[in-house]
């Protein structure tokens, strides 16, 4: 007995889903026409309830299955609250206070034809909550169905409305806080063509080169009353002072004069996307930007968002926007420290018999331990977690990560130091630390090279100059060196890690078009290369103590 109450009560609900109001009704309207009408349609997701100052749409589809041609008049009667919006072709509209009524009369050729159209309508803003009669008369047979009004604000709060503009995204539609906000780099085609090349990928001409996007944009939509249409959205470039369209942007594909020249033949300076609102309350739409070097300049621009969809008037929204063309601070950087390091390089190259005949075996054998020892416990561990803790923590990873780059390293660093005070020992250890990481790890790149030779580099030279290894080998093995000589070494340590940090940072921006925000360049070199570095150089300093009073040097 209680199955066959369940089994009742189940029935019922069925068939209340089944007669909802967003529920398409469909049906026969005498011989051979058949009906269908969706009352409020949707692009995407359905919803049972409409709100007051909502716009909302009727599609209304009507087929002839029979074999002779038909004449099928049409009526839409919907209650007063439900206002005419915008215009209709081919209906006649008669609006009073209770109801409106929509007429038309459809031509339908014989042997199966299909005729639909999509009227959009208002709802009241005062309209009061309820349940609302709907009836569509074909053919002379009425069908009635219901529409749900809810209860909601009305006015200026539900129109829809572009809250912001996130730029730069990655085709995922992810943003790295790492980045400075509104900013686009340019991609400079002719490396990338040589770059293809070396990398044996082919000599990738610069037609394909043109339609991958520089970056993704992300525009974010208040749509409160639920708003589902299909829209322009134009993008373009505005003069910082006189606000002014200027080139830089372009849609791929149009090519102004000539079409048939490919997607950068010609221009277009605006990049322009027809897309659609699906009716969330919000709702980001993301965009790839294609911007051509040739045009654009680098500097500072406003970017101008047009939101059209041919009824009401368009949105727009205006953000300030970056463009950098060519990092000069980064080429330069990046070119200055390759110099340095090339330098350096040929200078021990040539007094590197001399300088192994100074070192003892044993020193060259403590030298490839440590380098060992950094590896272990610098490399493999900021290697395998530097993902997790990028992804756990966001642009705030090093300082995780940072535990093992510059802590740990310059504890084991500086202990070196202490146990062979001599010049060119950080150098070797660093070789040896980077021969074990390009042959376990694969970690072969231009910037990999040049971030070890700047960071042996800086240590030696701010050691020899500044009479480290001197001081050290005249401190004669004592328990503890002086606070003075601790903070000493700390601060030039971490001056040292700094610069290379800074370095690293730029040649990444470089070489790979990151432009990192200038609070994270900082904030690295104050927490990774000062803060973490000196500690480290301090710690270094009593291990170094306690190894060389148990093993010697």
């Amino acid at each position: 007995m209680r199955h066959c109450l369940l089994y009742r009560i189940l029935l019922l609900v069925f068939t209340a889903i089944l007669i909802s109001p967003v529920t398409p009704s469909i049906g026969f309207a005498g011989d051979n026409i058949r009906v269908q009408c969706d009352f409020p349609y949707y692009l995407g997701k359905a919803k049972d309830v409409v709100l007051p100052g909502e716009t909302v749409q009727a599609l209304v589809v009507v087929e002839n299955c029979g074999r002779e041609d038909r004449t099928v008049p049409v009526e839409l009667e919907l209650p007063g609250c439900f206002a005419p919006f915008g215009t209709y072709e081919g209906w006649q509209v008669v609006s009073g206070a209770d109801k409106t009524v929509f007429s038309n009369s459809v031509d339908l050729s014989g042997g199966y034809s299909q005729w639909f159209d999509l009227l959009r309508f208002t709802v009241s803003p005062d309209a009061p909550p309820g349940s609302y009669q709907v009836r569509l008369t074909v053919n002379g047979q009425p069908r009635d169905f219901t529409v749900s009004i809810g209860s909601g604000g009305s006015g200026t709060e539900r129109f829809l409305s572009v809250s912001g503009i996130v730029l730069p995204l990655d085709k995922d539609g992810r943003k790295d806080d790492r980045l400075n906000d509104n900013t686009l780099v340019l991609r400079d085609r002719q490396l990338d063509y040589y770059k293809n090349v070396l990398q044996g990928k082919g000599a990738a001409n610069l037609e394909i080169e043109a339609i991958h996007p520089v970056s993704h944009m992300g525009i974010d939509f208040d749509n409160p009353g639920g708003q589902q249409k299909l829209v322009t959205i134009t993008a373009r470039l505005l003069d910082k002072t006189t606000r002014q369209p200027v080139e830089g942007l372009f849609t791929p594909g149009t090519t102004g004069e000539d079409k048939d020249a490919g997607s950068i033949g010609g221009h277009k300076d605006s990049l322009e996307v027809f897309t659609a609102l699906t009716g969330e309350a919000k709702q980001r739409i993301l965009l790839p930007v294609y911007a051509d070097e040739q045009y654009a300049a680098g500097g500072t621009y406003w970017l101008q968002v047009v939101v059209d969809d041919g009824v009401n008037r368009p949105l727009v929204e205006t953000v300030p926007l970056t463009i950098v063309k060519k990092n000069r601070q980064a080429m330069l950087t990046t070119c200055s420290a390759a110099a340095a390091v090339l330098v350096a390089l040929l200078f021990g190259l040539g007094y590197l018999r001399r300088l192994l005949a100074k070192l003892k075996t044993r020193w060259l054998v403590t030298a490839a331990l440590f380098g060992a020892a950094v590896f272990a416990m610098v490399n493999v561990p900021s290697t395998l977690l530097n993902d997790f803790f990028h992804v756990l923590l966001g642009p705030f990873g090093f300082l995780i990560t940072g535990l093992f780059s510059s802590v740990f390293l310059y504890m084991l660093v500086v202990s070196l130091v202490v146990l062979i005070p001599r010049p060119g020992i950080i150098s070797l250890m660093t070789l040896v630390r980077m021969l074990l990481g390009m042959l376990v790890f694969g970690n072969i790149s231009p910037i990999g090279v040049l971030s070890y030779g700047v960071h042996a580099l800086t240590l030696e030279l701010l050691f020899y100059f500044c009479g480290v290894y001197g001081k050290i080998g005249a401190h004669g093995g004592q328990i503890n060196f002086p606070a003075r000589q601790v903070l000493a070494i700390s601060l030039l340590c971490g001056v040292a890690d700094s610069i290379a940090i800074y370095v690293g940072l730029q040649s990444m921006a470089f070489l790979y078009r990151m432009y990192y925000a200038d609070w994270y360049i900082y904030l690295a070199m104050l927490i990774n290369g000062l803060l973490y570095t000196a500690v480290g150089a301090a710690c270094g300093l009593q291990l170094g103590c306690r190894l060389s009073r148990v093993g010697g040097d």
